[in-house]
């Protein structure tokens, strides 16, 4: 008898309906000072830390690699005006990357080769921000056996990702959503590939995305519910404000249990190890 793998246990979870346990999808790792976002480092940490599935943002670069990195420019991580798609693999293995204190990390920027050979078998990959580049990611994905070990996400308003998801019926999606009026494309991908979940994407409480209504559509159409409980900056607001900031702060029952108590069933945070402590000792998982 097979092994059954971590991550096909969570994506058991995942699509049984009647399983109620909440869900840690960890937001680019589990990263600070020198272990940077979006590495196999910062992925094993999260998983080490409780996560039951890794976000990860990916680019190419001018040679046509696929790396893990999330921002439009390479202000923030490489102290460079210019982007990704700029220079070689070579040219960016070769410049130091800062962490969040200005100094250089040990660390520098991976290959999504180098991500997939170290977190094969071991959790779900989220591929998040990497739509213009599916075509080689898939392609990565086939050559390393590992299609069925990750997500694709994309807006469920954009019809380009749409149109490529309808043609990869082996591929898993969660799109994300931030108006209910959408919530018929779910069904429309549904018969052409797997939708177990979708992203909600609440900036407060009274929008129609975060009503009673919309959730009981996806209760009701079998869709579970991913919602981001990220406190990223002042001007950012996820989960209705139900986010770790509040959780933190406060306790959980002031943020992520609200989240729970209206029918999420997976957050996306940056904090995996509080996050599975709070859902454990309340037993939600």
């Amino acid at each position: 008898m097979m092994e059954t793998k971590a991550y096909q246990e969570t994506m058991k979870k995942l699509y049984d309906v009647e399983n109620h346990d909440v869900l840690i999808a960890s937001h680019r790792g589990k990263f600070s000072s020198s272990v940077m976002e979006n590495t196999s480092l910062a992925f094993l940490t999260a998983i080490g830390e409780g996560a039951d599935m890794v976000e990860m943002d990916l680019e190419e670069t001018k040679d046509g690699r696929i790396v893990g990195h999330h921002d439009n420019d390479m202000n923030r991580l490489f102290h460079n005006d210019g982007k990704i798609g700029d220079y070689t693999l070579e040219e960016l293995k070769a410049m130091p990357v800062y962490n969040y204190v200005g100094e250089i990390c040990v660390e520098g920027i991976e290959t999504f080769d180098e991500i997939l050979d170290r977190l094969k078998d071991k959790t779900i990959l989220v591929l998040d921000k990497c739509w213009d580049c599916w075509d080689k990611v898939y392609e990565l994905l086939c050559e390393k056996e590992m299609v069925d070990q990750a997500i694709f996400k994309f807006y469920l308003k954009d019809e380009e990702p749409m149109k490529w998801a309808k043609t990869h019926s082996d591929c898993i999606f969660i799109p994300m959503c931030g108006d209910p009026k959408l919530f018929p494309k779910l069904l429309e991908l549904d018969e052409c590939a797997s939708v177990p979940a979708v992203e909600i994407l609440p900036h407060a409480v009274d929008e129609p995305i975060f009503s009673e209504e919309s959730f009981q559509w996806l209760k009701d159409h079998q869709i579970k519910i991913w919602c981001n409980s990220l406190s990223l900056a002042k001007r950012l607001v996820y989960g209705a404000g139900y986010d770790d900031l509040l959780s933190l702060r406060y306790g959980g029952d002031k943020g992520w249990k609200e989240l729970v108590r209206r029918g999420v069933q997976i957050l996306q945070t940056d904090w995996p190890y509080e996050v599975s402590c709070y859902l454990k000792e309340n037993k939600m998982r």
